[in-house]
C-alpha cells in the first residue's frame, strides 16, 4: 500500500509542473456527454456546521437537520481547453443560502473526489481541496443501475448505488454553485448546464461509520428522501473563480 501511495504522489508531483504553468487563478472546464446522479438527504445541522466556516449559512440553520447533497458524475472532461478525457467526479456538501444570490442551488463543498488528474490539480491550485482518486469506480449499466465507489486508502470509503431511470425529455437549464474556503481564499465553482434531462433514481450512500463522512451522516448509510435524480446532459461549463 505504501508503494502505491508513493506512486500516486510521484504522478501528482510530476504533473504539477505541467499544470502550474497556467497559474493558480481562474479557469474553466467543459463537460460533455454527461450522466449525473443527485441525492439530497438530511444530516444533523450541528454536524454539518462543523464543516462550514463563518460567512456561509446552512439552509437548515436553527433547525435540527439540514440538507446534504451527494453528486456523482461521469463526463468527457476538458480542463483549460485541453483535449477531453472520460472522467468521474464525486462531490458531497451542504446546501447553503446563496452567498452572492446567484445559481439555482448553492452548496458548500465538504468532499471532492475525481480521477481526472488535471482537474484535481487545477482545483487545488485554485484553493479547492480536491482529492485525486485514480481508482474511482463508476459503473452505469443498462440504463437502470448505478454503482460508484471511492476506494483509495486514506480516504473514507464510500459507495453510491441503486437503480436509476434516465429521462429522454429536456427540462430546461440549471446553474449549480459549489463553494469552498481554504486559507482565507473563497472559491466558487459555478456549473452552467444549458439543457438538462432530469430522470429518477433510488440510491443509497454507504460509508465507514468511523470516518469523517460517517460521523457527519451519523452512521454507515444515508438515503435521499428530499431529492433523487439521474440526469443526462450533452454539455456544460464550469467556471472556477
Amino acid at each position: 500500500m505504501k508503494v502505491f501511495s508513493r506512486f500516486i504522489n510521484t504522478i501528482l508531483f510530476g504533473a504539477l509542473f505541467v499544470v502550474a504553468a497556467h497559474g493558480a487563478g481562474n479557469f474553466s472546464v467543459n463537460f460533455t456527454n454527461c450522466v449525473e446522479s443527485i441525492g439530497v438527504g438530511l444530516v444533523s445541522t450541528d454536524a454539518a456546521r462543523s464543516f462550514v466556516p463563518a460567512g456561509f449559512v446552512l439552509v437548515g440553520e436553527g433547525q435540527p437537520v439540514t440538507p446534504l447533497v451527494v453528486r456523482t458524475a461521469r463526463c468527457a472532461i476538458a480542463v483549460d481547453g485541453h483535449a477531453p478525457r472520460i472522467g468521474e467526479i464525486v462531490q458531497i456538501g451542504a446546501v447553503i443560502v446563496p452567498p452572492d444570490f446567484t445559481g439555482d442551488i448553492n452548496n458548500y463543498t465538504f468532499f471532492y473526489y475525481t480521477d481526472d488528474l488535471r482537474l484535481a490539480l487545477r482545483l487545488n491550485l485554485s484553493g479547492v481541496n480536491a482529492q485525486f482518486v485514480p481508482t474511482l469506480i463508476y459503473q452505469y449499466e443498462n440504463n437502470n443501475s448505478l454503482f460508484v465507489r471511492v476506494p483509495l486508502p486514506g480516504i473514507p470509503r464510500l459507495t453510491v448505488s441503486g437503480t436509476v431511470a434516465p429521462s429522454p425529455f429536456p427540462a430546461g437549464s440549471f446553474v449549480a454553485n459549489w463553494w469552498q474556503k481554504n486559507y482565507g481564499r473563497t472559491v466558487k465553482m459555478q456549473t452552467n448546464v444549458p439543457v438538462i434531462n432530469i430522470g429518477g433514481a433510488n440510491l443509497t450512500l454507504e460509508t465507514n461509520p468511523n470516518g469523517a463522512l460517517g460521523q457527519l451522516i451519523g452512521g454507515d448509510t444515508l438515503g435521499f428522501p428530499i431529492i433523487q435524480q439521474f440526469n443526462t446532459f450533452a454539455a456544460a461549463q464550469m467556471n472556477v473563480n
